[in-house]
């Protein structure tokens, strides 16, 4: 008897110190969510996925309530960007329009949702407390509990939260890509005249996505993917018409409602992301393939488009590509899902209803 209750009395202490290592990496996270809005810092960072590395120069700051942030990438091309609040100018030595969210962001951007991730998704637990650039920072182990993604491991510094490293790992817990600040300084007072980019090069505006506190619609699109992972949802949606350089297309759908191709679609479930590109193609210009180039994979798939407005051949396919930071298997399954958005809200539909029985 004595032994039964020592063994419940030990369980139920693991229980509890579990539940204060979980709340205590999640005060973490908030505080590095508070950390990239609010801090000023500048400094060197260095990421890549172990064969090929970058070098940016980062500035940031918030003055008179609006945050500022300069990019300068050291290595390769002569890249700049800067972004005052949502809107941003890039400064880019070649004729074409750089997309929004490409290697002109700032590649912590990633983790400023943190607090979006539903219960569930991931498991969280401290670690040491380790030096990173010159400053003390707290690790934090993030685990997936399901296959559909990967795990991190984030270094935060011990007096402000700001993420000083990340590293994206597998599941055999190999390193597939690494940001580090090899030099950073936190606290200054940074001048708006920090914020003025160069004059060289083509000066390029960029048009900001959805910002996080609007409600993001899908109404007008066609299509939509009849599945995507437990916990990610539409961060942003960008359709022809809109103020972007894309080529406008509007078609109908089976059900007969008006939408506009091509259209991307981001999704993120607070930590991992990937974005959905649908194009109508008059013909194949690229094959169906799934490619990995570090933590990075595309996959690319076709789908038949049956609309009787359909003219012959022309535009009677669309091109789904999702590109993203998942495993392939995960990308080729939300590829294949796209289907007319009534199908793919029946599919969502019935998901729901699967797992509310399963719960019960």
């Amino acid at each position: 008897m004595r032994g039964g209750r020592l063994l419940l009395t030990l369980s139920f202490s693991l229980l509890v110190l579990s539940t204060q290592a979980e709340e205590g990496a999640r005060g973490w996270l908030e505080r590095m969510t508070q950390a990239f809005q609010q801090q000023n810092y500048r400094g060197v960072l260095i990421y890549g996925d172990g064969q090929e590395w970058q070098t940016l120069a980062i500035t940031h700051a918030v003055i008179d309530g609006v945050e500022q942030e300069k990019l300068q990438h050291l290595t390769g091309l002569p890249r700049e960007m800067v972004r005052h609040g949502h809107d941003i100018v890039c400064i880019h030595p070649g004729d074409h329009s750089p997309r929004l969210n490409s290697e002109l962001s700032n590649p912590l951007h990633g983790f400023s949702r943190v607090m979006d991730i539903d219960d569930g998704q991931y498991h969280f637990t401290l670690g040491n407390v380790e030096r990173i650039a010159g400053r003390f920072a707290q690790r934090l182990q993030v685990t997936p509990v399901d296959a559909d993604r990967y795990g991190y491991q984030l270094w935060l510094d011990q007096v402000t939260g700001l993420l000083l490293r990340s590293d994206l790992l597998n599941h055999q817990q190999q390193v597939l890509e690494r940001f580090q600040f090899a030099q950073i300084e936190i606290g200054p007072d940074i001048p708006a005249t920090a914020f003025e980019p160069d004059d060289q090069g083509h000066k390029l505006t960029l048009y900001p996505v959805s910002p996080d506190h609007e409600q993001i619609s899908t109404a007008d699109i066609g299509w939509l993917p009849g599945w995507v992972p437990s916990g990610f949802h539409i961060t942003a949606v960008i359709q022809a018409g809109s103020p972007q350089p894309q080529v406008a297309a509007e078609q109908k759908d089976d059900s007969g409602a008006m939408s506009k191709l091509p259209v991307r679609l981001m999704y993120s479930d607070g930590l991992a992301a990937f974005t959905l590109f649908i194009d109508p193609v008059s013909q194949e210009h690229l094959p169906e393939m799934t490619s990995r180039w570090g933590a990075t994979a595309a996959v690319v798939r076709y789908r038949e488009h049956s609309s009787a407005e359909a003219d012959g051949d022309n535009q009677s396919r669309l091109r789904v590509t999702v590109v993203g930071e998942l495993p392939a298997d995960t990308m080729i399954r939300i590829a294949t899902s796209v289907v007319p958005a009534a199908l793919a809200e029946q599919n969502t539909d019935s998901a729901n209803s699967a797992l509310s029985a399963a719960e019960e």
